[in-house]
């Protein structure tokens, strides 16, 4: 609250207790007083409504940390949700953020993330993992991969001055 709705409030607070003591005078000056009301000092008053701004205030600054840890536990579920999904249609652990980020972009309000996925995947094929989750790469020789397919060991053997 800013500081002219705190004076108005004091103001009518004041204005309040002035009608509330009117009418006690008025009461003990006909002799008839129905019941005793305690009246507040404007110290006491400014005292309990500086409190109650401050519950308020307080309460306000708590429904925004849990409003906030909402939202952020409704995104980390939703992408949960769209990596699960990711996974189903075959895209690598590796390619999971790429591939979700492209797919975000391709939604609208028509288009929901499992569409967009579906339709980036389709244009995007690579991303898809169809085998059995690797892939085997050949050095292209015959013996592994170690480099010599045994036709210099005589050379080298001789080299060495080995027999055999």
């Amino acid at each position: 609250m800013d500081n002219n709705n705190i004076a108005t409030q004091q103001e009518g607070t004041q204005q309040a207790i002035g009608e509330v003591q009117q009418a006690d005078q008025g009461q003990q000056r006909t002799g008839m007083t129905q019941y005793t009301e305690k009246l507040f000092t404007q110290t006491d008053v400014d005292r309990i409504v500086g409190n109650r701004l401050a519950r308020m205030k307080q309460d306000l600054e708590t429904s925004d940390i849990y409003r906030r840890e909402r939202d952020e536990a409704r995104r980390e579920l939703e992408q949960y949700k769209n990596n699960a999904f990711l996974k189903e249609k075959g895209v690598p652990e590796q390619y999971l953020d790429y591939v979700s980020f492209k797919a975000s972009q391709g939604m609208d309000d028509t288009t929901s993330f499992q569409q967009a996925a579906e339709s980036f995947l389709k244009g995007n094929p690579s991303f898809i993992n169809k085998g059995k989750g690797y892939k085997v790469v050949s050095t292209g020789s015959p013996d592994g991969g170690h480099g010599n397919s045994g036709a210099g060991d005589e050379a080298i053997r001789m080299a060495m001055g080995l027999k055999g």
